[in-house]
């Protein structure tokens, strides 16, 4: 995007309308421009003018593109006379900054994979680890995993839970809402790379909850990383009231607040920890009959999706030794396993094959698969997109549960892999 500042070498009225005036406009190392302009501002030979060239989107969001004015064609916009150097590039002045685009290979910045409790459990036993953990619970909003990336020098990226992404690979919307406040981001930059974590929801994103009734998107941030383990070590800082010091005050951006009491989960005592998962249990059972975060926050009514539960810090944490102790629990409605209850300290177990294909293939996960491999379509030619993603998905979610099971990878796959196509080719001609 480039705005330069031209010298007009030819300016005559426009044929065809009076209230016209066409003019030429020249700079070195840049080709001569043709510019239509209005008498607002009526230039001479000679004057030094800012123009913004087709391509460029200014700060207000006016997008310059190649226009007929009444039979000639106009290639930018004159913005005013200015008082600096033939040539000066103005961009900073006057346009947006861009977004980073995946050409200039920005490292992409992963979300954790959240396990569910059973696994944080079996992978404390492995490590011999018996260790009690408080936890803060946040309310799990139903959209889409969306992140911002600001590098030390301005520049801003838009991701999705899967890669980083540009205006031709769209998620529901996050990539215009971004560039539109990238001026916003950019302000943000520290010493460090960070990145911003939140989910991506409210009006035409996801259906059936609380927040799908928003009659606009918002971008909820549920934690903050700094650091890219390139030039110094990822850290994340999780506790929304050093969160929302970090980030000015936006119409649509909200930091998720921490939900009830701090719970301590002592993976060393069973009994114990049945109690807590009960505890548990009982929140996710609230929020799933009102989201009470979604209530609080804008005074609409519905079901919740679940908790994200955090250990609780005092200060900002290394990622690397924080979100292997983090867990999910969702409500039935919104679960990607068929469990019993949305937390449990022991892996769900199937009898056979038939029982383990209905645990994974889910109405949940299934939707899940569809907003991040196929942007939210129904579309036969993204069915390949869509079966990728929800292998690759089961496949690293289940293997606690294959083993309870007694069952093999192999075994499942093809099952598993036919049900889902089938519910896909349903929704295609439903659509």
């Amino acid at each position: 995007m480039n705005v330069i500042a031209m010298r007009v070498s030819d300016a005559k009225l426009h044929p065809n309308a009076d209230a016209l005036r066409v003019y030429t406009m020249e700079a070195p190392n840049h080709n001569a421009v043709q510019i239509v302009a209005n008498l607002e501002n009526i230039y001479q030979e000679g004057d030094i003018v800012a123009v913004a060239l087709s391509g460029s989107v200014l700060k207000d969001g006016t997008k310059i593109k190649p226009c007929k004015l009444r039979g000639i064609t106009s290639h930018g916009m004159a913005l005013g006379v200015v008082d600096v150097n033939l040539g000066s590039d103005l961009s900073e002045v006057y346009c947006q900054q861009e977004l980073v685009n995946t050409g200039e290979k920005l490292a992409f910045q992963k979300w954790t994979s959240i396990e569910l409790l059973h696994n944080v459990r079996s992978n404390l036993a492995i490590l011999g680890d018996a260790v009690k953990i408080t936890y803060r619970a946040k309310i799990k909003l139903h959209g889409t995993n969306a992140g911002v990336q600001i590098t030390t020098e301005g520049k801003v990226a838009a991701q999705k839970k899967s890669q980083i992404i540009t205006s031709l690979s769209d998620n529901a919307g996050f990539v215009a809402w971004v560039e539109s406040n990238v001026e916003y981001f950019s302000a943000l930059k520290t010493t460090e790379n960070i990145t911003i974590f939140g989910e991506w929801c409210g009006n035409n994103i996801q259906k059936g909850v609380a927040i799908s009734q928003l009659s606009k998107k918002i971008f909820a941030v549920f934690a903050v990383q700094l650091g890219d383990d390139i030039i110094t070590p990822k850290k994340l800082e999780i506790r929304p009231e050093y969160i929302t010091q970090m980030l000015p005050k936006h119409e649509n951006i909200y930091v998720l607040s921490f939900y009830g009491e701090p719970i301590t989960l002592n993976f060393g005592n069973k009994e114990q920890l049945k109690a807590a998962a009960e505890t548990i249990n009982n929140m996710v059972e609230a929020v799933e009959k009102s989201d009470p975060w979604v209530k609080a926050t804008f005074g609409i009514e519905g079901v919740g999706e679940g908790l994200v539960m955090y250990p609780d810090t005092d200060r900002i944490v290394e990622r690397a030794n924080y979100t292997e102790y983090m867990f999910k629990a969702k409500g039935i409605e919104h679960q990607v396993v068929k469990a019993k209850k949305a937390v449990s300290i022991a892996p769900e177990k199937a009898n056979n094959i038939t029982e383990f294909v209905q645990l994974f293939v889910t109405e949940a996960r299934l939707q899940q698969a569809v907003t991040e491999a196929c942007d939210g379509q129904y579309d036969i030619k993204r069915i390949g997109n869509f079966m990728k993603w929800f292998a690759l998905d089961v496949r690293k979610e289940s293997v606690a549960e294959l083993e309870t099971a007694g069952l093999t990878w192999k075994e499942v796959n093809k099952p598993l892999m036919n049900d889902a196509r089938e519910w896909y080719k349903t929704k295609v001609a439903t659509f």
